[in-house]
C-alpha cells in the first residue's frame, strides 16, 4: 500500500497579499503539532488494519553483520531538508486568509479556519502546494542549503514534484546563495522536521556500506514517514526497518556502541495506534493501522540491539520544551568523550525542567565512554528574550519560546548554529546578549566555522535547525576513536613522554597515521603512529624534558591516510585551529589563546570568509587607537604584519588573500593593553 500521512508538525502559511498574523501562525504550529492525530480513527469512521512490517515500511529487517553508527560531528556527505512548502485549498470557497490546509493523503487535505482565535476543521478538499519564498519562516531552509554546501556537503532538497526544483535554484541565485552542490529528492510531504521523521543513519558489513534505520514516525504522518523509502528508491541507500515508534530528535549517539534517548518514547509506543495507508487512488482503502502496545522494557531492549549495544539510557524527559521531550533540546557531544548541555541560569532553579535537566546532566556526567572514562562535560549559555532578560516563568517558555542552542547541526567542519536576532554581515547575530552566548559557544566547538540562522519564528514550536536537518555518513569512512589528552597534567608527561593512542579503521585499510604536534605554538612535527593490535596505533610526543616554569602548552591533533588516498584528521576542525591542548605541569588560569576568538564586540568577523582576493573586518575604535597586526599560519609563522591608527570610529582592515597561500589563518589585533583574534580562511 502506498504511504500517506497527516500533518503534526509545525506550519507556517501565507496567504494573498494580506501580512499573516504572527500569533495566529503561533497558534497554528502549536495546534498542529500538539493535536493528538493518534486517536483521529475514533471519529472519523475510517476502518482500522493490523499494521506488518511490509505494509508500514518499504523492506525489513537490520543486517545480520556487523554495524555501528557514528556519532554526529562525524563526517557526512549529505543534510536532507525541505523548503518550506504552503497548502491551500482548491475549492476557491477555502482559499481566503484565514483557512489553512493539513493534507492527510496526497491531494487532499483538511480544511481549518481560524475563528474566535482558535482554529477549527471545516472541510476535506483536495489541495495544492507552494514553496514559500517570502515569508521569514520560509527563508530558513534557503540559509540551510547554503549553510550545507559551505560545509562541503550535498543539500539533499526533498521537493513535491520536480517541477519545483526551479524555483528553488532561482531563489538561491536571487539570494546569492550556494546553489552548485544540491541534489533533489521528489517526494510527498508536507512537514519539515526532517530529523525527527528522517531515518537514523549507520555503517554496516566489512564495507562499512551507508545505510538507513526507519522507525516508525507519528501515527497519522505516513508521509513523513516514508521519507526514508522515497531516499531508498531514488538515491540507493538501504533501508532497514523496526516497528519501533521513535523520532531523530530524541536520539544521541556516542559513535561507540552508547545510545540515549528520552522517556518520551516510552509513551510513543505505550498504544496500539498505527501509521495511516492509502493505496493512492480509492478513499476508501484509507486504513489506520493498528499495532502491538510495547513495554518500557522491550523499547529499551529494542534500542539496545538496534543502536547501543554498548549502553543505552534512558533518562526523564523534559515537561516545558514544546511538547517534544526530545534530548536534542538541550544536550549534544562533540566527540564520543564529551557532552555538551545549554545551562539553564540559576534564576529558573524553580523551574521543573531545570531539575530535570540538572539530573540528567549528572547521570550523563557519571556514565563510562568507550575507553572505561567518565564523559566530560562543558556548558554552553541559554537563550534569553528578545530584549536579553530572562523568562518570567516556565509556561511563557514553553507557550511563546521553547529556544535553545543547542539545537544546531554538523556539517564537517561547520555548524548550522541557531540565533535569536538579525545576523549582521559578519556573520554573527546583531543583538548584544545574542552575540556575547555565541562568542561562548564558540569556546565549546574549537574551530568550527559558526553560520548563524535566526530561528526566531520557530519560538514555541519546539525546535530548531538539528530538528529540520537529516546527516547523511560520508562513504568510506576512516574512524578515528580517542581518549585525548587535555586540561592540565601535572607531572604526568615532564619525565615520561606523552603516548597518544587511537583505534584508526578503514575500509580500503591505512596507510599512514600521524600525531601532528606544536610545543608552545612552536612549529608544527609530524610523528609516524605505530599499527599494533585491534586496530590501535600509537606515538610518543616528545614531553620529558619540555616543562618550561609552571607549565608548557602543547597542541596535538591525528591525521590518518587510507589506502585509497583519503585523509581525515581528529579532531576535523585541526585545519581550523580546533586540535586538542594540554598543560606540562599546572596552569592555573589558561590564558586566551590566539586561536580563540576573543568576545570584543567592537571587531567584527572577516568577509568573506573564505577568501581569495580580499577579505575585509569592520572595527569600531575610538579616533586614535593604535594596534598591530599579525597574521599567523597554523604552524604558529607570522607571515605578515602591519599596523593600524583609527581615524574616525569606523575602520575598515583589508587582507590582501591572493598573497597568501590556502590555509587557515589567525589575525592577531595588538593594543590598548589587549589581544583580539579573528580567524581567516583562504582558499
Amino acid at each position: 500500500m502506498k504511504k500517506v500521512f497527516i500533518l503534526l508538525a509545525a506550519t507556517l502559511i501565507s496567504f494573498g497579499a494580506t501580512a499573516q498574523s504572527d500569533e495566529m501562525m503561533r497558534q497554528w504550529r502549536q495546534t498542529v503539532q500538539k493535536r493528538d492525530i493518534s486517536q483521529r480513527h475514533l471519529t472519523s469512521g475510517i476502518k482500522q488494519g493490523t499494521a506488518t512490517k511490509s505494509d508500514s515500511k518499504s523492506t525489513t529487517g537490520m543486517p545480520n553483520d556487523q554495524f555501528w553508527f557514528p556519532g554526529e560531528w562525524e563526517e557526512v556527505q549529505a543534510i536532507v531538508v525541505t523548503p518550506y512548502y504552503t497548502y491551500k485549498s482548491t475549492n476557491p470557497a477555502y482559499q481566503g486568509y484565514y483557512f489553512m490546509a493539513d493534507p492527510v493523503v496526497p491531494g487532499w487535505a483538511d480544511i481549518y479556519q481560524y475563528t474566535n482565535n482558535d482554529w477549527q476543521q471545516v472541510a476535506t478538499t483536495s489541495y495544492i502546494a507552494t514553496i514559500d519564498i517570502t515569508s521569514t519562516f520560509g527563508q530558513v531552509a534557503f540559509y540551510l542549503m547554503d549553510a550545507i554546501q559551505q560545509g562541503g556537503a550535498q543539500a539533499w532538497v526533498r521537493v513535491e514534484d520536480f517541477a519545483d526544483t526551479t524555483t528553488v535554484l532561482q531563489h538561491l541565485i536571487d539570494k546569492g546563495l550556494r546553489h552548485n552542490n544540491i541534489r533533489f529528492l521528489e517526494a510527498p510531504g508536507n512537514s519539515f522536521w526532517y530529523r525527527d521523521c528522517g531515518p537514523i543513519c549507520f555503517y554496516y558489513g566489512e564495507g562499512d556500506t551507508v545505510g538507513m534505520l526507519d522507525f516508525e514516525y507519528y501515527p497519522g504522518r505516513a508521509l513523513d514517514d516514508s521519507l526514508p523509502v522515497y531516499i531508498e528508491r531514488q538515491f540507493g541507500l538501504p533501508n532497514f526497518t523496526t516497528m519501533i515508534e521513535w523520532e531523530g530528535g530524541n536520539c544521541l549517539v556516542d559513535g561507540a556502541g552508547m545510545v540515549l534517548s528520552s522517556d518520551a518514547l516510552y509513551g510513543n509506543n505505550n498504544d496500539s495506534y498505527g501509521q495511516v495507508t492509502w493505496d493512492g487512488v480509492d478513499p476508501n482503502t484509507i486504513t489506520y493501522l493498528q499495532k502491538p502496545r510495547l513495554s518500557p522494557d522491550k523499547v529499551k531492549d529494542s534500542l539496545h540491539t538496534l543502536i547501543g549495544p554498548r549502553a543505552t539510557y534512558i533518562l526523564p524527559a523534559f515537561k516545558y520544551d514544546g511538547g517534544t521531550g526530545h534530548v536534542d533540546l538541550y544536550a549534544d557531544m562533540i566527540n564520543e568523550n564529551k557532552f555538551i548541555f545549554s545551562q539553564m541560569p540559576d534564576d529558573y532553579s524553580n523551574w521543573y525542567d531545570y531539575k530535570v535537566g540538572k539530573k540528567n546532566m549528572d547521570s550523563l556526567c557519571s556514565y563510562q565512554s568507550y575507553f572505561g572514562e567518565g564523559y566530560r562535560c562543558q556548558f554552553i549559555p541559554f537563550p534569553s528574550r528578545n530584549n536579553g532578560t530572562n523568562f518570567s516563568s516556565q509556561v511563557q517558555y514553553d507557550n511563546q519560546f521553547t529556544r535553545t542552542y543547542s539545537n544546531h547541526t554538523f556539517v564537517n567542519d561547520l555548524i548550522i548554529q541557531p540565533c535569536f536576532s538579525t545576523v549582521g554581515s559578519d556573520g554573527m547575530p546583531t543583538a548584544e546578549w545574542d552575540r556575547a552566548n555565541i562568542e561562548e559557544l564558540k569556546k565549546a566547538y574549537p574551530g568550527y566555522t559558526i553560520y548563524c540562522v535566526d530561528v526566531r519564528e520557530f519560538d514555541g514550536s519546539g525546535g530548531a535547525i538539528h530538528c529540520i536537518t537529516k546527516q547523511i555518513p560520508a562513504e568510506h569512512p576512516i574512524r578515528i576513536l580517542h581518549s585525548d589528552i587535555h586540561g592540565n597534567t601535572g607531572t604526568a608527561y615532564t619525565t615520561t613522554d606523552a603516548t597518544i593512542s587511537a583505534i584508526i579503521t578503514n575500509v580500503d585499510g591505512i596507510d599512514s597515521a600521524k600525531v601532528v604536534y606544536s610545543i608552545e605554538r612552536g612549529p608544527w612535527i609530524e610523528l609516524d603512529m605505530t599499527p599494533g593490535a585491534n586496530n590501535t596505533y600509537t606515538a610518543q610526543i616528545p614531553t620529558s624534558g619540555q616543562l618550561s616554569g609552571d607549565y608548557t602548552m602543547i597542541n596535538y591533533y591525528i591525521k590518518a591516510t587510507s589506502n585509497a588516498g583519503k585523509t581525515i584528521t581528529k579532531p576535523m576542525t585541526a585545519h581550523q585551529g580546533g586540535y586538542y591542548n594540554f598543560y606540562l605541569g599546572e596552569n592555573p588560569n589558561p590564558p586566551v589563546s590566539i586561536d580563540a576568538v576573543d568576545a570584543d564586540q567592537r571587531f567584527g568577523q572577516f568577509f568573506p570568509n573564505p577568501a581569495t582576493d580580499e577579505a575585509s573586518i569592520v572595527i569600531n575604535l575610538n579616533s586614535g587607537d593604535n594596534y598591530s597586526v599579525s597574521i599567523i599560519d597554523q604552524s604558529g609563522r607570522t607571515v605578515h604584519t602591519s599596523s593600524l591608527q583609527a581615524s574616525g570610529s569606523i575602520v575598515v582592515y583589508t587582507v590582501n588573500a591572493s598573497r597568501l597561500a590556502t590555509g587557515m589563518y589567525t589575525v592577531v589585533f595588538d593594543g590598548n593593553g589587549q589581544r583580539v583574534a579573528r580567524k581567516l580562511i583562504v582558499q
